[in-house]
C-alpha cells in the first residue's frame, strides 16, 4: 500500500500546481487575436499598414509601453510608426488595436513575410489579487504574407538597344533645314515690306475749308437760324442747340481742334492761345455758356427767351469777323 502511494505522489503533485496555476490555454481563451494588411502586395520602398486587433476580457492588461520601434524585430520590414488603440468592445469584452506602418527594401524575392511577435499581458486572477506583482504572460501574433512587386528587370532581360540603329544620311536632314530656312526668309521678308510700307505711307491730311466756304457756310447757318421760331419751349431749345452745335464745329474745322468735347472755357483758352483769333474768345465763349444755361439749367426756357434777341445780335456779329 505504501509503495503504491509513493508511486501516485508525483502524479498527485503535477495535478496540484496545474490546479493552482492558471494554464496558458485558458487564459489565452480570453484573447482573440487578429491581423489585417491594407495591401496584399506592394512595391518596393512602399509602406503598408499592418493592423493587430486583440478582443479580450476585461481582466486582462496589455502591456503598450514597450511598443516601440526600437523593440520590436521585423526584419526584412523597417517599423516606421506605431499607433495604439485601447477601448470597448461590446458589454464584456475591450479593445486592443496595434498598427505599424511598414516598408520594405528587399529585391528579387515574390513575396515576404511579417515575422510573429509577442504582445504581453496580466491577468487580473483571484488568486493574484493579493499578491504584490503578477507574472506578465505573452501571446504570440502570427505571421503574414505579403506579395512583393519590383521595378527592376529580371535575370535576362531583353535589351531595347539590342536593335541596330539606321545611319542618318546628310541628305535627310540637309533639306528639310534649307526648305525651312527658305520660308522663313520668305516670311521675314514679306514682313519687312509691309513694315517698311506702312512707314513710308503718307498719313492723309484734313482739308481745311477756304475762307470762302466758311463765309457761305456762316451765311446760310445765319439765315437758317433767324427760321427758328420764338413761341414754344421747343423752338427756345432748338435755336440754342443749332448755335451751339454750328459754333463747335465751325471751331473744329477752322482751328482743327476736338470742340465738341471741350468746355466753353477750355474753347476760350485754346482760342486766346491761337495765333489766327484770339480777339473772339471771350464772345465765343460767351456765347456757348449761354446755349449751355439754356439746355441744361433748370430755368434754361426762360433765360432763353430774355436772351433770344441778344445771342442773335452776338452771332451776327462774330459770325461777320469770322468770314
Amino acid at each position: 500500500m505504501k509503495k503504491c502511494l509513493l508511486c501516485l505522489l508525483p502524479f498527485l503533485l503535477l495535478g496540484l500546481v496545474a490546479a493552482a496555476t492558471p494554464g496558458s490555454k485558458a487564459r489565452r481563451s480570453k484573447i482573440a487575436i487578429s491581423t489585417h494588411v491594407d495591401k496584399t502586395a506592394i512595391w518596393v520602398g512602399d509602406t503598408l499598414q499592418y493592423t493587430i486587433r486583440a478582443v479580450h476580457d476585461k481582466d486582462i492588461n496589455f502591456v503598450i509601453d514597450n511598443l516601440k520601434a526600437e523593440n520590436l524585430n521585423l526584419a526584412p520590414f523597417v517599423v516606421r510608426d506605431i499607433a495604439v488603440r485601447q477601448g470597448s468592445f461590446g458589454a464584456n469584452k475591450n479593445l486592443l488595436e496595434v498598427t505599424l506602418s511598414l516598408a520594405v527594401y528587399e529585391i528579387g524575392k515574390p513575396e515576404l513575410r511579417i515575422p510573429p511577435f509577442s504582445l504581453y499581458y496580466f491577468a487580473r486572477d483571484a488568486g493574484f489579487e493579493k499578491q504584490a506583482e503578477a507574472q506578465a504572460e505573452t501571446i504570440v501574433v502570427p505571421a503574414a504574407r505579403i506579395g512583393l512587386r519590383s521595378t527592376l528587370a529580371g535575370d535576362n532581360p531583353k535589351l531595347r538597344d539590342s536593335k541596330e540603329t539606321t545611319g542618318v544620311r546628310p541628305q535627310n536632314w540637309i533639306i528639310p533645314l534649307l526648305l525651312g530656312l527658305a520660308g522663313i526668309t520668305f516670311l521675314g521678308v514679306q514682313a519687312g515690306r509691309r513694315l517698311w510700307s506702312t512707314v513710308r505711307t503718307a498719313k492723309p491730311k484734313k482739308r481745311r475749308l477756304s475762307s470762302r466756304a466758311r463765309q457761305r457756310m456762316a451765311q446760310d447757318f445765319l439765315k437758317k437760324i433767324r427760321l427758328v421760331g420764338k413761341e414754344t419751349a421747343d423752338d427756345q431749345l432748338r435755336f440754342y442747340t443749332e448755335i451751339s452745335h454750328f459754333l463747335r464745329n465751325y471751331l473744329g474745322e477752322w482751328l482743327e481742334i476736338e470742340a465738341k468735347s471741350l468746355t466753353p472755357e477750355e474753347i476760350e483758352s485754346v482760342l486766346k492761345s491761337s495765333a489766327k483769333d484770339g480777339a473772339s474768345a471771350e464772345p465765343v465763349r460767351a456765347i456757348l455758356e449761354k446755349c449751355d444755361q439754356v439746355l441744361y439749367g433748370k430755368e434754361g426756357v426762360q433765360r432763353g427767351q430774355k436772351w433770344r434777341d441778344e445771342v442773335q445780335k452776338e452771332l451776327d456779329t462774330l459770325m461777320r469777323r469770322y468770314a
